[in-house]
């Protein structure tokens, strides 16, 4: 299937490593032009090198960027319109801020994980759109978690910080579609990356469990008895891009082998 992707643009935060990492390399993989956005420049070049040896020919660039910074999302955009002077693919993506229970943290906690969490993809957005106007084409694709819909213990910051970013997709979804734009969320559930084996250690330590079993019984808990891979979210990703999926907008679609419970 031709993903109509070839010579278009994308930004891809978190890029330098797990599943932000796997999504660049997916958009490469289908000919869009991807500029990786991350803090660290060491990590950022070390994806590049792991991506270009992937994907031969892949056209590359990479921003060092913190943004959990005011000023992060209009150097990121910026920095695209100088490259390639266009942006057809936004995908929002940070890593989780750290755990705890909802009485135990104080405003500063709360406060910081907004930042990380919900104001990055408000500021990328608004600096994102007016550029994707001036082609009438646009994807946005937030890479939130699968808590937003099952919350899991001792992770309210993450479930909440995030939970802020689902409401302000949909409205901005409404608000662009007739734009040729659209605007959708991914909820990975357990998706084997370094980010979960971070969180899995902070989860047996809490409760008291065996540190080298946390992620067995993660697997345990998923229908498919194993863990997510890591492109198999870049895939998703990859179609929720392109031309094809121009009818999809305002979703928050669980990547998770059957995880979630929920009915609806």
């Amino acid at each position: 299937m031709d993903l109509g992707l070839q010579g278009r643009v994308a930004v891809v935060c978190g890029a330098s490593q797990g599943m932000g990492r796997a999504i660049a390399a997916s958009l490469a993989a289908e000919g869009a032009q991807v500029m990786l956005v991350a803090r660290s420049e060491e990590r950022l070049q070390e994806a590049v090198a792991a991506i270009a040896g992937e994907v031969p020919g892949a056209q590359l660039a990479s921003l060092a960027q913190d943004l959990t910074a005011p000023d992060s999302a209009e150097a990121v955009v910026q920095a695209v319109r100088d490259r390639w002077s266009r942006l057809d693919v936004l995908v929002t993506n940070t890593g989780g801020p750290p755990p705890g229970q909802p009485l135990d943290l104080d405003d500063d906690k709360y406060l910081l994980a907004y930042q990380q969490n919900f104001m990055n993809v408000v500021r990328l957005c608004r600096q994102a759109v007016p550029l994707m106007r001036e082609n009438a084409y646009g994807r946005i694709v937030n890479v939130l978690a699968l808590s937003v819909r099952q919350i899991e213990d001792n992770l309210v910051l993450s479930s909440t910080s995030r939970l802020g970013v689902v409401a302000y997709a949909r409205y901005l979804a409404e608000q662009v579609a007739a734009d040729g734009i659209t605007v959708n969320n991914v909820l990975p559930g357990s998706i084997h990356t370094e980010r979960l084996g971070q969180v899995a250690a902070m989860q047996a330590k809490h409760f008291g469990r065996d540190p080298d079993r946390e992620l067995d019984l993660r697997a345990e808990r998923v229908p498919m008895k194993r863990l997510g891979r890591p492109r198999e979210m870049g895939d998703l990703v990859a179609f929720l891009a392109s031309e094809r999926a121009a009818f999809l907008t305002g979703l928050s679609l669980p990547v998770d082998g059957g995880q979630l419970r929920a009915v609806v």
